[in-house]
């Protein structure tokens, strides 16, 4: 994919009319948030197998489930009818799943129809939801892994699944030369409201530790990852982006944070005790992420600031700690906000969806 330099925002105007799939998953759900509020969106088109939790009168949903052959004229035929600009693919895993069969069929099958009905459609602007694991961790990885970084196929099922959908979106734009393609790999996402694989790490009561590694880990604040989506989605630059946090930090620094204690094992046992603990649901940390936690795998930011113009406000250690806060204080019984940066009343005064079909 090629990348276009962002120009003025000022001069760019938001697409009135959008299509989203994926809006139970925790991004896509944090980006309604910000789409309601948004003035100049007119109506955006939700296609899933339930409607989201969030309601708006801009929010009209379509009820699709995207492993099914009829996905993609189903979705089509609402873009066209539409006149729809602009679609956000966010039906995509933030990490491993117990069911490997479904997550295989929602992603890869699932983008293949999401595919198809945007080049039926001719819809101008895609942007794509990603993770920077789709580098894999690794011992030879470099200390900051650039976008044109070897994605790494014979990883974890999770990975081997994500690398073949962003392998789907690069074929995608490389024959809809019409089409606006963005992907976004993002950081494993933390905040206030997370609760990603990587935030149940940190949440479990004692943390299982490969004994003699300590890889620098990286993240992006829940609040960063919205605003990274709606900078892609005003503008008109393609190719793929990391969005991380600014900085680094130890994976110890991390657990001390927490305040739980970390157990050391050699690598192997580490994986059988992750798996034990996985397959008795005694906790839902599965050993495919082992290696996360073994090796380095953190993405480089220079791109993103360089042509997409987004800087991160939180540093990776900012993000962590607001989830590990926020968790605290929900245990003495406060509630937390749904967004740090109180924009609830924005959307609050919607009352419903516009349409259900």
């Amino acid at each position: 994919m090629k990348e276009n330099r962002l120009g003025n925002m000022d001069n760019i105007q938001m697409h009135e009319r959008i299509g989203l799939t994926g809006a139970s998953s925790f991004l896509t759900s944090q980006v309604l948030k910000r789409l309601a509020a948004l003035s100049n969106i007119k109506e955006v088109h939700i296609f899933d197998i339930k409607p989201p939790t969030i309601v708006s009168t801009k929010f009209i949903f379509h009820r699709v489930d995207l492993t099914k052959d009829e996905a993609s004229s189903s979705m089509s035929s609402v873009l066209i009818e539409n006149k729809v600009t602009a679609f956000i693919h966010g039906a995509l895993f933030s990490g491993p799943t117990r069911n490997k069969s479904n997550h295989h069929e929602v992603e890869s099958i699932g983008t293949y129809h999401v595919l198809n009905a945007v080049a039926e459609a001719q819809i101008g602007r895609l942007i794509v939801h990603s993770a920077t694991f789709v580098y894999g961790a690794h011992p030879k990885n470099p200390n900051f892994i650039h976008e044109k970084y070897p994605l790494k196929m014979q990883g974890p099922h999770f990975v081997r699944t994500r690398v073949d959908v962003e392998n789907q979106i690069q074929e995608f734009a490389n024959m809809y030369k019409n089409c606006c393609v963005t992907v976004l790999r993002f950081a494993p996402i933390l905040g206030p409201n997370s609760t990603n694989v990587r935030a149940r790490y940190f949440f479990a009561g004692v943390i299982p530790k490969v004994l003699g590694y300590d890889p620098l880990v990286q993240f992006i604040h829940e609040d960063d990852a919205v605003r990274a989506e709606i900078t892609a989605l005003s503008s008109q630059v393609e190719g793929v982006f990391n969005i991380v946090g600014r900085g680094v930090l130890p994976l110890s620094t991390g657990v001390h944070m927490s305040g739980k204690i970390p157990v050391p094992f050699v690598s192997a046992m580490c994986r059988t005790f992750f798996a034990a603990g996985y397959a008795s649901r005694i906790w839902d940390l599965p050993s495919d992420i082992v290696p996360f936690f073994q090796f380095i795998c953190v993405g480089d930011a220079k791109k993103a600031e360089d042509i997409l113009g987004f800087i991160s406000k939180y540093s990776s250690r900012q993000a962590l700690k607001s989830m590990i806060e926020a968790n605290r204080l929900r245990k003495i019984g406060f509630s937390m906000p749904s967004s740090t940066l109180g924009e609830d009343a924005a959307y609050a005064t919607s009352q419903g969806f516009q349409q259900i079909y």
